[in-house]
C-alpha cells in the first residue's frame, strides 16, 4: 500500500515538547538525532559532578561508613551513568519504532480509506499532547514534589545516615540538598516524561482501535495482522533494563557492605518484572475486543463455508455421486478439505492480544540481566561455572 497522510510526519513521540525544544536551543540536541553522548555529559555536569565536589566539601566523598560515602554508592552510579543515558537512548530506539508501527496501520491497508481522516485526527492529537506545556509543567511539579516529599526521611521523620541526607552528623549536607533539589528531580522528570510519551502512544492506540480496521484472522502472525505492535513494544525492554539496573546496584551495595542475603531482594525484583510487563504490554489490550469480535465473526463465516464444503464432499465421495472416472486418490478435493479445516483451526487459535510469549520472555530477560552480577557477589565464579556446565551437559 502506498497511501500517505497529510500529517504523517507529525507521528512521533520523542522529538517534541517544551523540554526537547529547550535542549535544541541550548545545543544539546542537534538535528533529528538523539545526541545521547552530548546530553549525558551535560546531565552529569549538572548532577553527578556537582555532588562529587560538594561531597568532597562535606567530607562525604569517602565518609565514615559506606552509607555516608558518595563514591561507594553503587545505586548512584546506576542512576546517573546507566539509567539516564538509557532514557536518552530510548529516543532513538523506542520512539522511532512506535512511529513506524503507527504508520504501518496505513502502509498495510489495515485502515479503510474512508477512515484516513479519522486517523489523521488521531495523529493531530498525538502532536498536541506531545507539545503540551501544561503536561510538562505537571510532570516537573510531580518530579519536584516527589523528590522532596516522598523520601524515607520525609515519610518516616527519621534521619538517615547517608551522604544524600540533608543533615549528616548534625551538619548540613550540601551534596544531599543538591541531590534532593536538582539531581533527583531531573531524573524523575526524564522518567515521567517517557511515561507521558507512552501514555500518548496508549491513547493513540485507543483512538485507532475505534476505527474500522481490516483485520485478517487467517494472517500467519496469529494476531489478525497486528503482531507488528508487539514487535514495536519489544523495544521497551530497555526501560525494564534501566529499572532493574538501579535496583541491582542498590542490592549490590547492601550485599557487599551490609551482608544482606540475595534472597532478600526476590520480592523487589518480582515487582519490577511485573510492573515492566504490565506497563509496557497493557496498551495492546485496546485491540483485544476487536480481535475477539473478528475471531467470532470469521469463525461463523468459515464454519458455514466448511459445513457447505463438507456436505458437498460427503455427497460427492461418500454417497458415490462423483463423476464417472474421477478418482478420490489424487483429487484436489482432499487438499481443499484439509485446507478449510486447517483455516478454521487457525482462526480458533488466534491470539486475543497482539503479543507473543517471546515478547514476554524478552522483557523478562531485559529486567533480569542487571541482576545476574549479584550471583557472582554471593557465589564463587568457579561454583557458578560448575553449575552452568552441569546444566549444559
Amino acid at each position: 500500500m502506498n497511501a500517505t497522510l497529510s500529517n504523517e510526519a507529525e507521528l512521533h513521540f520523542e522529538r517534541g515538547g517544551p523540554s526537547y525544544h529547550l535542549m535544541q536551543r541550548l545545543g544539546l540536541i542537534r538535528g533529528d538525532g538523539p545526541s545521547i553522548l552530548r546530553r549525558s555529559i551535560a546531565f552529569l555536569a549538572i548532577t553527578w559532578v556537582p555532588m562529587l565536589l560538594l561531597s568532597l566539601l562535606d567530607g562525604h566523598a569517602l565518609g565514615k561508613t559506606p552509607q555516608q560515602s558518595f563514591l561507594l554508592d553503587f545505586a548512584a552510579y546506576a542512576r546517573f551513568f546507566i539509567a539516564v543515558p538509557i532514557l536518552f537512548a530510548a529516543d532513538s530506539i523506542v520512539g522511532p519504532r512506535l512511529a513506524t508501527a503507527g504508520l504501518h496501520f496505513i502502509r498495510a491497508g489495515l485502515v479503510a480509506p474512508e477512515e484516513h481522516p479519522a486517523f489523521e485526527a488521531a495523529i493531530a492529537r498525538v502532536a498536541k499532547r506531545r507539545e503540551s506545556r501544561v503536561a510538562e509543567i505537571i510532570i516537573l511539579l510531580i518530579a519536584l514534589l516527589g523528590a522532596w516529599m516522598f523520601t524515607f526521611e520525609a515519610v518516616t521523620g527519621a534521619e538517615t545516615l547517608s551522604w544524600y541526607s540533608l543533615r549528616v552528623d548534625g551538619r548540613v549536607s550540601f551534596a544531599g540538598y543538591w541531590n534532593r533539589l536538582i539531581a533527583v528531580p531531573i531524573i524523575q522528570f526524564l522518567w515521567y516524561r517517557w511515561i507521558w510519551r507512552l501514555g500518548i502512544w496508549t491513547l493513540f492506540l485507543r483512538d485507532v482501535s475505534k476505527l474500522k480496521l481490516a483485520l485478517v484472522p487467517t494472517h500467519a502472525d496469529q494476531a489478525a495482522g497486528l503482531s507488528f505492535l508487539g514487535n514495536a513494544h519489544a523495544s521497551m525492554g530497555i526501560f525494564a533494563f534501566g529499572m532493574s539496573a538501579v535496583l541491582s546496584a542498590s542490592a549490590a551495595f547492601r550485599i557487599v557492605f551490609e551482608g544482606a542475603r540475595i534472597d532478600t531482594f526476590k520480592t523487589p525484583f518480582v515487582i519490577v518484572l511485573v510492573v515492566a510487563e504490565v506497563l509496557f504490554l497493557a496498551p495492546l489490550l485496546w485491540f483485544s475486543p476487536l480481535l475477539a469480535r473478528a475471531r467470532r465473526e470469521w469463525l461463523l463465516t468459515y464454519g458455514i463455508l466448511v459445513l457447505q464444503y463438507n456436505r458437498a464432499f460427503h455427497d460427492k465421495w461418500i454417497k458415490g455421486n462423483a463423476p464417472e472416472g474421477e478418482q478420490l486418490l489424487g483429487s484436489a478435493d482432499i487438499q481443499s478439505l484439509a485446507d478449510l479445516g486447517g483455516g478454521f483451526d487457525f482462526i480458533r487459535s488466534m491470539k486475543l492480544v497482539p503479543l507473543s510469549r517471546l515478547l514476554i520472555l524478552q522483557l523478562a530477560i531485559a529486567a533480569a540481566l542487571p541482576g545476574l552480577p549479584l550471583i557472582l557477589l554471593v557465589f564463587p565464579i568457579g561454583q557458578v561455572l560448575d553449575i552452568l556446565g552441569g546444566a549444559v551437559l
